[in-house]
């Protein structure tokens, strides 16, 4: 009497699983990827918009009186209702917060306004940082120079500057042909001025500035 077998046999089926492992963890970095590309996109809106608000209204708001002392004006733009939708504000506070949780502050010292941004993630450092070049770039004609400064951590967490030389870009009323301007940057210039950033530091802190 012959007996007929159905179904998978044991091996067919680790193979089976094999293959849907590979696929969903296919599926997963593409959903992961897509995700960030639209976070990205969001940010390079709403730093966008915050950026114009901070410029148009930043004359009628009050400079830092004191040499080397900054004052926030997160809170006036909060009030005023000039914090765009993906960027996060606690009222009181000096500091907002973007789709990706970095720290956004606008302020002013004494001679000029200016916009702070902080990030700490190498994956998303670089494509953070040409997002804001680009931004910066666009507007051109209204900033004083845009800066980085890179930092590393110390063992208690605390934040140390890393000195890097030459790590401006100039705005149009700063822009000579011994400087690297803004409005003539290409996507060369721009790799290499967030290369800084992605490589060296921990910490990175990107400026913007305007008087």
């Amino acid at each position: 009497m012959k007996f007929f077998e159905l179904g998978r046999s044991m091996v067919e089926m680790l193979g089976v699983l094999a293959i849907i492992g590979v696929l969903s963890v296919g599926a997963i970095a593409g959903y992961s990827k897509a995700m960030f590309k639209y976070r990205l996109n969001k940010f390079s809106e709403t730093m966008n918009m915050l950026l114009n608000n901070a410029l148009q209204i930043s004359k009628s708001l009050p400079k830092s009186t004191v040499d080397g002392e900054w004052i926030s004006h997160a809170e006036i733009m909060y009030k005023l209702g000039l914090i765009p939708d993906g960027i996060k504000y606690i009222d009181g506070q000096t500091y907002m917060y973007d789709v990706f949780n970095n720290a956004i502050w606008v302020y002013a010292y004494p001679t000029f306004y200016g916009i702070g941004y902080r990030f700490d993630s190498k994956d998303e450092m670089r494509d953070i940082c040409h997002a804001l070049v680009n931004i910066y770039k666009e507007n051109h004609d209204q900033l004083r120079h845009v800066s980085t400064t890179q930092l590393t951590l110390t063992d208690d967490g605390k934040e140390e500057n890393e000195i890097v030389s030459d790590r401006l870009l100039y705005g149009d009323s700063y822009c000579t042909d011994s400087n690297r301007c803004l409005r003539n940057l290409t996507l060369a210039d721009i790799d290499k001025f967030c290369d800084n950033c992605a490589e060296n530091a921990t910490v990175c802190r990107f400026y913007a500035t305007w008087e």
